[in-house]
């Protein structure tokens, strides 16, 4: 007898199979574009048209600037930067407060555990038992300290929503960097940076049948990033 066994992958959350179409583009990019795009040969300029090209189409998918599109080693690298970055930002004008939630991602808690031991003070918040932040949690929070509120778009374990577009209009009117883990929501949800109110964005590829080791942090230009990697 022949044994039928069918593999049902349910487990799209943690990390997507990537998609035929990236493996191909992939493999153009690696044989034909390996130049050096910092480089002033054919072969690097080719390569500094490829990332501007890429750089311009994920600009335009999150209704952001094309120089306000940097690449990363992945969603963890993004949420590091946008954190640190921001809240580098805030002690520069002694603003060292930090709301987020209790339900982070790891990428987001432990960046903040480091940030507290530097002195900030972090405010988590609780969460209902719908797992939908509480704008008014939020706003209550806010102190004439706070330098950053940084809540996830979409929860990883329960799928969760939350209200970026409302907590984002609130951090704008208190003068707030608000910064969104939306690695779980990428791909699934329209995202305009604009609409929503968002200072600060991260995603990763492999979420939505991208490649591993490839993210995205947006950042506007109001918020001078600082290097977690240094180098060229």
């Amino acid at each position: 007898e022949t044994e039928i066994h069918m593999l049902a992958y349910l487990d799209n959350s943690a990390t997507t199979r990537q998609s035929e179409e990236v493996t191909r583009a992939m493999i153009d990019a690696v044989q034909d574009s390996f130049g050096n795009p910092s480089s002033l040969h054919r072969l690097g300029v080719d390569s500094e048209k490829l990332v501007k090209s890429s750089r311009k189409k994920l600009a335009a998918a999150a209704g952001a600037k094309d120089d306000e599109i940097y690449f990363t080693s992945g969603g963890s690298e993004a949420d590091n930067q946008a954190i640190i970055s921001a809240a580098k930002l805030g002690a520069l004008r002694n603003k060292k407060h930090i709301i987020s939630t209790k339900i982070e991602h790891h990428a987001v808690l432990h960046t903040l555990n480091k940030l507290e031991k530097e002195g900030f003070e972090i405010t988590l918040l609780d969460v209902p038992e719908n797992g939908v932040v509480n704008v008014e949690d939020v706003e209550n929070a806010i102190r004439e300290d706070t330098a950053l509120v940084t809540i996830m778009f979409a929860n990883n374990e329960i799928g969760t929503l939350q209200p970026i577009k409302e907590i984002g209009a609130v951090c704008k009117k208190h003068g707030v960097v608000f910064h969104t883990d939306a690695v779980q929501a990428a791909g699934h949800v329209k995202i305009d940076v604009n609409e929503l109110n968002i200072d600060m964005l991260s995603i990763s590829g492999h979420k939505f049948h991208g490649p591993k080791g490839v993210g995205v942090l947006f950042a506007r230009k109001t918020v001078p990033l600082t290097n977690v990697i240094e180098g060229g």
